[in-house]
């Protein structure tokens, strides 16, 4: 019985090993018959696909590893077809773009239009996939590479610009340059969405320019958050209105001046990661505003103070960058010449402490006349209230033969219906505001300031600045923003936009109306 017993549980045995051998998974054959005599060999499956260093038409994609998926800008209006596709062909054998099998170098005619979002499949030698979505963007893309954490200091990082408008702008569809950058702004600092300085350097680390976007040959860029605009198109919409209208006093001798920035909308990513809707814009300085080398200055005012106001002074210290809630910006500290407190110290002195005959007689030579004008009547149009003193750029061309200072703009997130803090903001008449020197001039009326306002708004009120003009310049970016679906990843990405752009712009559009019909009747009735 023993042996039974033990023949038995033999046999079992053999059957239980035999069942798990059976069960082992076998590796993939293929068949060859090459150095194996035509007999079967065993290949191991490859790794699976990555897509990496996928370009279209020379130009690099864009990738978010948050949602894995590349982003590439193609012009609104524009179906894209007859590309060329390009890609790491270690990491991936071929890729499927509509179900089309492509090879590195060949050409996909799959249309790619604004606002699209379609998938692509990487390939590896067994052609097992991993999927990636493509998205299609009609704004220029700004990739940012940076090693450590951006801050108020500038850190090198990399910078790369890809341009759908190229052509038209007489540009370039890829830009790359290493960088220097760090966080701008006063109070913006402390938002979550950071704006940013860059400054474009070359491998050695000196400036180098780039006509970025078709905008000013330079090397000192902006890139504009615009984090408490629940619109993101307050300071560049309100901006463009001014340079519709308002150029500086001297634009006959410096024909390429601008008295504002001029900037495109464009989505950023940093490290890898989407970061949302940036403005790129030039900076306000002695380039844009081609003030005289040596001989003009340039002062911002950065916070209300009783000398930003012009109410009175306060002794200068011109080993200082900064007096009174005014800032250098030319020329700077260490340039030659060295700047000069004195000549804003000056203009500062006579508009607070000059009397009404000898301001009357005299401010003509010392402000722009037709600068503080349309200053007025723009302040009071956008309701731009922190705008009254702080947030500007007061400057002059040449102290030898033009000394007289004007105004620029800057920083106008707070208009158009909200404040600088981003809340609702009724409509209201400024007049003057609290800035002693448009108080004055309205007050005393010299060279008859008040019949120049009123002449100058009803030229402008049937042009640059009519309702139809401005609902206009609203809607073009209100359709820019949203039909390129940027605005919808921008509220994804930062959740302190509260609501969709639709209702946002319609908002401003009727404000803007009641706030012309409100300057209207004031002017006139000046």
């Amino acid at each position: 019985m023993k042996a039974h017993y033990l023949l038995y549980a033999t046999l079992i045995l053999l059957l239980i090993n035999s069942c798990k051998k059976n069960n082992i998974e076998k590796p993939a054959i293929n068949t060859t018959t090459g150095n194996n005599g035509g007999k079967p060999t065993q290949t191991l499956p490859t790794s699976p696909a990555q897509l990496l260093g996928f370009k279209i038409n020379g130009a690099s994609c864009t990738f978010d590893s948050t949602t894995n998926a590349y982003y590439y800008p193609v012009s609104a209006g524009v179906s894209l077809s007859g590309y060329t596709v390009s890609f790491d062909t270690t990491a991936a054998k071929a890729i499927l773009i509509g179900n089309v099998k492509l090879k590195a170098g060949a050409v996909a005619n799959y249309a790619l239009i604004t606002n699209l979002q379609v998938d692509i499949k990487a390939l590896n030698s067994l052609n097992v996939a991993t999927t990636y979505k493509l998205i299609i963007t009609g704004l220029p893309i700004v990739t940012l590479q940076a090693a450590s954490a951006i801050g108020d200091n500038q850190i090198s990082a990399a910078f790369n610009l890809v341009n759908p408008d190229y052509q038209a702008q007489g540009s370039k569809l890829e830009m790359s340059s290493n960088i220097m950058i760090n966080i701008r702004g006063a109070t913006s600092r402390y938002y979550p969405k950071s704006s940013y300085a860059v400054h474009l350097v070359d491998g050695t680390g000196a400036d180098t320019d780039a006509p970025l976007l078709g905008l000013r040959n330079d090397n000192s860029w902006i890139l504009d958050a615009m984090y408490i605009d629940q619109s993101r198109m307050r300071n560049r919409l309100t901006t463009d209105i001014w340079n519709s209208f308002n150029n500086v006093p001297y634009i006959a001798s410096e024909p390429t001046a601008h008295n504002g920035t001029r900037g495109y909308m464009t989505e950023v990513f940093l490290n890898n990661k989407y970061v949302g809707i940036y403005c790129l814009t030039e900076k306000v300085d002695r380039k844009q505003l081609q003030v005289k080398k040596q001989y003009g200055d340039i002062y911002k005012a950065n916070d209300w103070t009783n000398q930003t106001d012009f109410y009175n002074v306060a002794p200068f210290d011109n080993k200082l960058d900064t007096w009174g809630g005014w800032e250098l910006e030319y020329p700077d500290l260490g340039d030659t010449p060295a700047p000069d407190w004195s000549y804003l110290y000056n203009i500062v002195n006579f508009i607070s402490t000059s009397s009404d005959d000898e301001f009357s007689s005299q401010i003509k030579s010392k402000v722009d006349i037709n600068n503080m004008v349309d200053y007025f009547i723009f302040m009071n149009i956008t309701e731009a209230f922190d705008n009254q003193n702080k947030n500007t750029f007061f400057s002059f061309y040449d102290y030898r033969t033009a000394g007289a200072f004007f105004y620029s703009v800057w920083d106008l997130d707070g208009s158009m219906g909200r404040n600088a803090g981003g809340f609702y903001k009724a409509n209201d008449i400024l007049e003057a505001g609290n800035n002693n020197l448009l108080q004055r001039l309205i007050k005393l009326n010299p060279e008859n300031f008040k019949g120049l306002i009123k002449a100058r708004w009803n030229s402008l009120k049937n042009s640059q600045l009519s309702k139809a003009t401005v609902s206009a310049r609203i809607e073009a970016y209100r359709k820019m923003l949203v039909n390129t679906n940027a605005f919808a990843r921008e509220r994804y990405r930062w959740a302190n936009v509260m609501q969709d752009l639709d209702p946002e712009a319609a908002y401003m559009t009727s404000w803007y109306t009641d706030q012309y019909n409100m300057v209207d009747s004031y002017i006139n009735s000046l």
